[in-house]
C-alpha cells in the first residue's frame, strides 16, 4: 500500500537523486535542483510524493495544469531505486488525485520510445498513443488518457 500527498520544499534535493539514480538517467532529463525549485513555485505545477507502506519516500510526481483548467501534463515520475515495484500503483492513485483534487479531465505524457518499462506500463494502464516527436536525436512519444 502506498499514499501520495503534496510535496515539500525540502523534498526536492531527494527528488534531484532520484533523477539521477541510475536506473532513472535514460529515461528523465536531468532538470537539477535549481530547475525542481523554480517548478515547485509555479502555481500550475503540483509535486506529489509517493510513500511507500513504512510511510518512506519512495518518489515522486510532477504534475502540471494546462491553462484550460481540464488537460495535464504527466510530466514525471521517479522512483528510489530501493523502492521500486510500486509504480503501477502509485500511477493509478496519481490519477484519482487529478480528478478529484485538481479537476483534470484528460492526463497526457511523453516517454522514451526505447523505455521498456514505461511504455507497456502505460498501455496497460489505459494510456493510448497520439502523436510523436523527436528530442536530441531520441523520439519521444506522447500518450493520453481520458479520467
Amino acid at each position: 500500500m502506498i499514499s501520495l500527498r503534496p510535496s515539500t520544499r525540502n523534498e526536492l534535493a531527494s527528488f534531484d537523486e532520484m533523477d539521477r539514480q541510475q536506473h532513472a538517467r535514460n529515461f528523465i532529463t536531468q532538470i537539477g535542483l535549481e530547475t525542481h525549485q523554480d517548478f515547485f513555485d509555479e502555481p500550475s505545477i503540483t509535486y506529489l510524493s509517493i510513500e511507500n507502506s513504512k510511510g518512506e519516500l519512495a518518489g515522486y510526481f510532477v504534475l502540471v495544469m494546462e491553462p484550460d483548467q481540464r488537460n495535464l501534463e504527466f510530466r514525471r515520475v521517479a522512483m528510489d531505486q530501493a523502492k521500486r515495484g510500486i509504480g503501477q500503483e502509485a500511477i493509478r492513485d496519481m490519477e484519482r488525485y487529478c480528478g478529484s483534487h485538481l479537476g483534470a479531465k484528460r492526463i497526457w505524457l511523453d516517454v522514451f520510445e526505447d523505455n521498456v518499462i514505461g511504455r507497456p506500463l502505460y498501455e496497460k494502464l489505459g494510456y493510448t498513443y497520439f502523436k510523436t516527436e523527436s528530442l536530441e536525436g531520441r523520439t519521444l512519444l506522447f500518450y493520453e488518457k481520458t479520467l
